[in-house]
């Protein structure tokens, strides 16, 4: 919880940029307040997000270990269910934010109350299927990336990275992940954000005949520099809180823990 709440709550002015450049018919307007909109749902909801995401990736491992695997299909399999677990919260966090971030609602409370009343809880789950196809594979692919990456330092150095070094890693697998994603990215917004219609695969056809290719790239630049420095201090962070947690219950120092 506190690893992905801290981590996406520094970040949201990022996430801001990112949305109205992908939405359609928004202006970004480089303001003190525009970068603050849809602050509440981000921070109220990251951290229930973050917990499920890291519960379900743990269970996942705890499995795998049983079975006696390692290596990168777990870690994208781990990663994958780590983003399933946290989408029941991540996709209603997501709607809410972003419709407040495209200016389609003043507050978040406003947001909730427009939904509900005209939607029903259903609405909190619109732009699902396009959300779980941007994070299911961005989370697999970030995770393995930084298992990979500390398994190369490891055989390069002798040694684990440092929680610095860590930072490193993860942002760039963040950073390939997301960049890999951001066609995804895009078609999720519009649809969230009511620029499309028509489901994944309308919307990406859409974008393709009226707008041109380049735009399913819109926004990848704010989209690294968030989800870059977001992959780097959420795993970092996972990892030194983890690590710290399992020396206090062990005495195992955490210099020695892997």
């Amino acid at each position: 919880a506190s690893a992905r709440g801290v981590a996406q709550t520094c970040l949201h002015p990022i996430d801001v940029a990112r949305t109205r450049l992908q939405a359609k018919g928004v202006a970004m307007k480089f303001t003190p307040r525009t970068f603050v909109k849809g602050i509440m749902p981000q921070f109220v909801l990251a951290f229930p997000a973050g917990a499920l995401q890291f519960a379900f990736y743990e269970f996942g491992k705890e499995q795998f270990g049983k079975a006696g695997m390692s290596g990168a299909l777990p870690e994208v399999v781990c990663g994958a269910l780590g983003a399933l677990g946290a989408s029941v919260i991540r996709v209603p966090q997501e709607v809410l934010k972003q419709r407040v971030q495209a200016d389609i609602y003043p507050n978040a409370i406003n947001g909730f109350q427009k939904i509900i009343s005209t939607e029903g809880p259903k609405g909190f789950y619109k732009g699902y299927l396009a959300t779980i196809s941007r994070d299911v594979p961005w989370n697999a692919l970030s995770f393995m990336f930084f298992a990979q990456a500390k398994g190369i330092f490891k055989s390069i150095n002798g040694r684990a990275p440092s929680t610095e070094e860590n930072l490193v890693l993860g942002a760039g697998a963040g950073m390939v992940a997301a960049i890999i994603m951001t066609p995804v990215d895009v078609v999720k917004t519009r649809l969230m954000t009511g620029g499309a219609t028509g489901g994944i695969a309308g919307t990406f056809n859409s974008i393709l005949k009226d707008e041109g290719a380049a735009v399913l790239m819109k926004g990848v630049v704010p989209r690294c520099a968030f989800l870059a420095p977001l992959a780097a201090m959420t795993l970092s962070l996972y990892e030194g809180f983890a690590k710290q947690l399992v020396s206090t219950r062990t005495g195992v120092p955490v210099a020695q823990l892997e």
